[in-house]
Order: C-alpha cells, then sequence, then structure tokens
C-alpha cells in the first residue's frame, strides 16, 4: 500500500500559497509610533494634565503668566510628560543668552530663549560630573549631564554638549525603587508607563485578530469527493484544487453549488456567541494597566446599571492629579523660579502654582448640588428648632452659634482689639 503523501494533500488544498507573520516592535518609541491605543495610553493622561494650564498664586500683573506662554510652556511640559511616561523619564533644557550650557545658571542674567525638551535617551551624566566636595549639600549628586542630540541625517553622531544641572530640569516618569535607580543613566530614571499597557494592547490586538479568523470560518464548508486519496497518491493535486475552486467560485456566483452525484458539499455555521464579552475583557486589561477607563480608551459607553462614567472619569483625574504634582510640579516651579532671575523682569516674590481642577460640573450637576445643599441645611435647621423646643438650649444659645458659624447671612463678631 502507498504512504499517503500529506504534502500531495497540502497543495491539492492550499496550492502554492505561502503566508509569513508580521514583525512586532518590541521597542515601545515604535509602538508609540504605531498611533492608536499605543499613543492614547501615553497622550491621554499627559495631555489632560496640562489642558487646563496652570495658575500663579501672587502673579497680579500676569508677569509670570505672560512669560509662561512667551516659552509655550504647556505645549512643553506636555511634550515632557509625554516623554517622561514613554521613558520612565525625561528633561526639560532652560536655553537662555547668557553664558554656556555648561555653566551655572546665575541668579540674575539676561533672558530665557527657549524650552526644549530632551528624552531619556539623550541623557547621561557626563564623566566624573559629580559633585566631589563633601562639604557641598549636592555632594556626589551629578552636576554635570551630556546630552546627545537625536540624529536626523541617519549618520552616526560623533559629538554631544555637557549641560549643567542648573539648566537642566528633571521630568519623573514613574517611581522604582532607589536600589534599581543605580544602574540608570541618570538618577531619576523611572519606570516607563508603557510597558504594562503594551503588553496588555498587543493581546488585546491578537484577540481581534483571532476573531477575524473566527469570523472567516463561521462559516466552514465541507466537500467530500470521492476519491480525493487516490488522485492526490496519483499526482493529481492540481486537479483536486481546481475542482474546489469552481465548486467555490460556482457558489459564490449562483450562492449554489452541482456536484456529483458521489460527491456531497456541505455549509457548517458555527456560532460566535461569547467573542464580544472575551474583547470586552482584554479591553477592560487594558484599561486596568494603563488607569485610564475603557470609555476614554475605546469610546465606549459606560456600562453597568445607573452608570454615568462619572467614576471613570474621577479616577482618571485623579491619574493625572498625581502627574502634576509629582512630575510637572518640581520642573514647572524651577521653570518659574527662573523666570523670576531674568533681568528686567518684574515678577512677584510670594508666587505659588495651583493647578485648576480639571473637573467641571455641568449646569445640571450644580443645580442638583445647591438642591442637595438646600435640603441639608433646611434638615439641619429643623433638628436645631427641635433642640430649642425641647429645651436642650436656649434661642440666645442658638443664635450665638449660628453667628459664630456664619449661618444664614450672619457673620461671626469681631474680636477686641480687631
Amino acid at each position: 500500500m502507498s504512504a499517503y503523501n500529506q504534502d500531495g494533500y497540502r497543495s491539492a488544498l492550499l496550492g502554492e500559497r505561502q503566508g509569513g507573520r508580521r514583525g512586532v516592535p518590541s521597542d515601545n518609541a515604535e509602538q508609540y509610533a504605531r498611533g492608536g491605543i499605543y499613543s492614547r495610553v501615553i497622550d491621554i493622561p499627559a495631555d489632560l494634565a496640562m489642558s487646563r494650564g496652570i495658575n500663579v498664586a501672587g502673579d497680579d500683573d500676569n508677569v509670570i503668566g505672560s512669560e509662561l506662554e512667551r516659552l509655550d510652556f504647556i505645549s512643553n511640559m506636555s511634550d515632557a510628560l509625554r516623554w517622561a511616561r514613554l521613558d520612565g523619564g525625561s528633561a526639560i533644557l532652560l536655553m537662555t543668552d547668557t553664558g554656556t550650557l555648561a555653566d551655572p545658571l546665575p541668579e540674575s542674567f539676561g533672558q530665557i530663549t527657549e524650552l526644549r525638551v530632551i528624552e531619556m535617551t539623550q541623557l547621561s551624566v557626563a564623566p566624573g560630573g559629580y559633585y566631589d566636595d563633601p562639604s557641598s549639600p549636592n555632594y556626589s549628586e551629578p552636576e554635570m549631564y551630556q546630552v546627545t542630540p537625536i540624529n536626523r541625517g541617519g549618520g552616526a553622531l560623533v559629538w554631544s554638549f555637557y549641560v549643567h544641572e542648573s539648566r537642566l530640569l528633571p521630568v519623573y516618569g514613574d517611581p522604582i525603587p532607589a536600589r534599581l535607580r543605580f544602574s540608570e543613566r541618570v538618577p531619576w530614571a523611572g519606570r516607563s508607563s508603557a510597558t504594562g499597557p503594551y503588553r496588555a494592547i498587543e493581546r488585546y490586538e491578537r484577540s481581534l485578530m483571532l476573531t477575524l479568523e473566527v469570523l472567516k470560518r463561521k462559516q466552514q464548508a465541507v466537500h467530500r469527493m470521492e476519491g480525493l486519496s487516490k488522485m492526490i497518491q496519483n499526482g493529481q493535486e492540481k486537479l483536486v484544487r481546481q475542482r474546489v475552486d469552481l465548486v467555490d467560485e460556482v457558489r459564490s456566483l449562483m450562492n449554489g453549488v452541482a456536484v456529483d452525484a458521489q460527491d456531497d458539499y456541505q455549509v457548517y455555521d458555527q456560532t460566535v456567541s461569547g467573542i464580544r464579552d472575551l474583547i470586552a475583557e482584554y479591553q477592560v486589561a487594558v484599561s486596568a494597566e494603563s488607569g485610564i477607563p475603557v470609555t476614554s480608551l475605546f469610546g465606549r459607553s459606560a456600562a453597568g446599571m445607573n452608570s454615568t462614567g462619572d467614576n471613570d472619569l474621577e479616577g482618571l483625574y485623579d491619574l493625572c492629579e498625581g502627574i502634576q504634582r509629582t512630575s510637572a510640579n518640581p520642573a514647572s516651579n524651577r521653570i518659574i523660579k527662573a523666570i523670576t532671575g531674568q533681568r528686567g523682569i518684574n515678577a512677584p516674590n510670594d508666587w505659588q502654582i495651583e493647578w485648576p481642577p480639571l473637573w467641571t460640573p455641568t449646569e445640571d450637576q450644580q443645580a442638583d448640588t445647591r438642591q442637595k445643599n438646600a435640603q441639608a441645611d433646611k434638615s439641619e435647621a429643623e433638628a436645631r428648632a427641635s433642640d430649642v423646643e425641647l429645651g436642650v438650649v436656649s434661642e440666645s444659645e442658638m443664635r450665638s452659634y449660628l453667628i459664630s458659624q456664619g449661618k444664614y447671612g450672619l457673620e461671626a463678631p469681631a474680636e477686641d482689639g480687631d
């Protein structure tokens, strides 16, 4: 008996088609450059954190505010936060018209000419560039950094430049334990916010690809062909392929087939129930890894009974407020301090950064809040009236208490000597 020809069977049914698997970028920057969800998990928190800008308390004449606008502070800080999330850190370089980049930034100088965002891959501590005076409060900390510009021409870069630490403002990424930072290029290097979400996104994309394959096979045609094994053993794979193609072509044109009386042709319909729920779970996994709600990442409506999506947004705003405090605020303070050191700038001495709230209630929500407050005040007033009626407190005592609390338009009396 002749052996079964597996290669012949494959050739008869598949023909000469060959396929290959596309490579998946492994570098976070390459995946980010693909756009879509890869970029959204990085961009959404960075852009939202800076979407309302900053307020500088004490800057009544808008001296600092106008300088921040001149330096395009919001756009530069958004980019710095973006690359800090992608790479675990970034920096903002202060370009001035006074001294060189390697010189310490003086307390008083001409003007800040530009803010430039530096990616983490461009940064390293310069050889021997540490404070070496044991009496210095900065002892053993980096004093000089080496910056290697990004090569735009495709050739090998053989040059870099040094920057004094007073001109380079760190923008922090996600934290990592101190014991793991010793091997990093710069001391403020942290953990990338992309690594976990990107793995989850890859799984989500694979689930979509598999879903397409399931849909392709939802209707599986089975063609029982008499003498198939014998035709393959006799080297008639091409003839088998032609018969299969002919049946498929006729079915596409006529929505029907004609086969030999000894042959059989059936189409089996496969169920696809549950696939939608599985895809939704992969989306939830991406959301859990990134901290960004599914409603924002995938444009889905909020799910669940009486769900409005407010809780999802609250979690996203908490994430962005954390980015403001830990990543944007330190660099922003140093930028404003440098602005006040410019000659000819009459900036206030007492200033403080205030981050505007990211959440703005709608008119309906404001009206609902006022109604609830009014109901609470009414209930409280009824309870106090009951206390007076029961003799727990006197009217004069209640009046004194209300005045001290500033209730119902009453103001607390001024202290003696005020």
